[in-house]
This record gives structure tokens, C-alpha cells and sequence, in this order.
């Protein structure tokens, strides 16, 4: 028995198709075929049967993987703990990230872990919704996304890395452009443009005005928009406020007043963070990097610049 052997066994045991497995391993079938029948006879019993074109492992098989999964796992670590020591860690990491995280938090983590780690660690980033970003967790598309802890459904698991506030923009010609801060209920008798209720944003904020005893059909809110960029745009060019999450995406806009809201809630109403799937095996490269982020700091500087101007 031999190392090669037990990758080989896990790799059939994950995909249970010879031509398959031996695609993803880079060696021909009939290698493979060899290496699993030397295995079996080995430890005496049959690892897999076959079902048509596929194979399944059988108990023994079952048996077998789970210390075969828990010995890999603790070798890989070794293996890149003792890189990390050199400098040398390197694979490939694909991630999904929120537009607003790829705008100022990703590539500062990036630059970051770049320094810390070097260049041989390959990190590969998509960008879309929250919701696409579970889908694509789903399909297998992606290792882990940076997204919404609204969309989290069973089965996924959620660390929190920072939250996006609820604040009130408006130009700084607008009559609350002089307020320090403000309650939700200050906001009565204005126009309010915000997120359309289908999103995981307009969601949270039906949740906190029901909550703040203002009746999200009755209040005069505009909600026909999907991203800060839109309501940005329209709260800086026009005599109306916008309930909005406070992003980097709200920068552009020069003219605009960021104010804060009173109530606590407001402050922590958006958790962003690590979305993966529950028991989900990563290869050292993207544990790192996983790690690395938990504990990178969310910096609100280039907000508060945008508050002081």
C-alpha cells in the first residue's frame, strides 16, 4: 500500500466513475484500475461494486474512507503548514464575492495575503448577487462565497467577517443634509427610495421597520431598485432620501450625505461573511485563505471620509 494508492481510492470514492476519477488524477484508467485492485488485495475485501458504468463503495469501502479522508486531511495540513514555514504555499482558491466586497474589502484582503504569503497561491473571484452566489456554491463552481447572511439556507454554514449599516443618503442641499444622525421615524413625509422587496436587502428592511412600528406598505417608499449604485445615483441628483446600506459603492457620488440612524438595530442589520457549505473539505490553499479573512479587519475609513466631506 502505498500513498498514491489512497488518493486514488478517495478521488474514485468521491466521483465513482473510473474514466472520470482517472481524468481529474492525470493518469489513464487502466493505472487506476491497477492501483485499486493492488488496494483491495492489500486489506483482503472489495472497496467498490459496480452499477452499470459507475461504482459504488461498498460497507467496507465506507468503512474504509472515513480514515482514509481524516489521514489525508492531517497529511495535506503538515504538508502546507511546513510551506507556510518556507513561503512556499501554493493552489488555487475560487471564491464569489458581492459587488460591494470586490469594490474595497476583497482587494485590500488580497494585497494583504499577498504580502503575507506570496505569489503562488492563485485566487480566483467571481462576482454576483448573494443568491447566485449560493447557487453557485451549489453546482460546485465556486469553494466559499463572501455574501449576505440573509440568503444562508440550511445545510450552509455562515462566520461573520463585518456588517453594512442602514444609513440615510441625500444630497447635501436636501433639508436633513444639516442632521448629525437620524430615527427612522424622522423619515415620515419623505419621499424614501430603497431596495426592492424581493431582495435580501428589502427583506431585512420590512423586518426593521415592522419592528421600528412603521408599516412598510403604508410608508412612502420607492422600490424599484436592486444596488447603492442606483439609489445613489438618484438620491445625489434629486430632493429625496434614500434608505440605503452603506457601502463603498455610495463613494462616487461626491455630493451625497451619509447620516446614521439611531436606532441599534440600523447599525448591524447586514452581516456579510463566509458562506460555505456545512462539512465542506478545502484543500490547504483555501483554508488559508479562509482563515486569513476571518481574522482580516473590515476597515470603515474611505465611509468616514465620505461622512466628514
Amino acid at each position: 500500500m502505498n500513498l498514491s494508492q489512497l488518493y486514488y481510492f478517495q478521488k474514485l470514492a468521491e466521483l465513482q466513475h473510473y474514466t472520470h476519477a482517472a481524468e481529474e488524477l492525470y493518469i489513464s484508467q487502466p493505472t487506476l484500475s491497477h492501483a485499486i485492485a493492488s488496494l483491495e488485495d492489500d486489506l483482503g475485501c472489495d472497496l467498490f461494486r459496480k452499477e452499470g458504468r459507475n461504482v459504488r463503495l461498498t460497507e467496507e469501502g465506507a468503512f474504509f474512507k472515513d480514515y482514509v479522508d481524516r489521514s489525508l486531511t492531517i497529511l495535506d495540513e503538515g504538508i502546507a503548514a511546513l510551506k507556510k514555514r518556507h513561503g512556499r504555499l501554493s493552489g488555487t482558491v475560487n471564491l464569489g464575492a458581492v459587488a460591494t466586497v470586490r469594490s474595497d474589502y476583497l482587494p485590500a484582503a488580497l494585497v494583504a495575503y499577498r504580502r503575507l504569503r506570496g505569489s503562488l497561491v492563485r485566487i480566483n473571484a467571481m462576482q454576483a448577487g448573494s443568491e447566485e452566489l449560493l447557487y453557485a456554491l451549489e453546482r460546485g463552481d465556486i469553494d466559499f462565497a463572501i455574501g449576505a447572511e440573509a440568503v444562508v439556507k440550511r445545510g450552509y454554514a455562515f462566520d461573520k467577517l463585518f456588517v453594512q449599516s442602514l444609513v440615510v443618503a441625500v444630497d447635501k442641499g436636501h433639508p436633513l443634509a444639516s442632521r448629525k444622525s437620524l430615527s427612522i421615524q424622522d423619515l415620515r413625509g419623505y419621499d424614501v427610495f430603497t431596495y426592492r422587496r424581493e431582495t435580501p436587502p428589502g427583506q431585512m428592511i420590512d423586518s426593521f421597520l415592522r419592528a421600528n412600528n412603521l408599516n412598510p406598505d403604508a410608508a412612502n417608499l420607492a422600490r424599484s431598485y436592486d444596488d447603492e449604485l442606483m439609489i445613489g445615483a438618484l438620491t445625489a441628483n434629486e430632493p429625496v432620501v434614500g434608505l440605503v446600506l452603506q457601502t463603498s459603492s455610495l463613494l462616487m457620488y461626491r455630493n451625497l450625505k451619509i447620516i446614521p440612524l439611531k436606532e441599534d438595530a440600523a447599525r448591524e442589520l447586514y452581516p456579510i461573511g463566509l458562506i460555505y457549505k456545512e462539512g465542506a473539505q478545502f484543500d490547504p490553499a483555501t483554508q488559508d485563505f479562509m482563515e486569513f479573512l476571518r481574522s482580516f479587519p473590515h476597515s470603515d475609513a474611505m465611509m468616514s471620509a465620505l461622512e466628514e466631506e
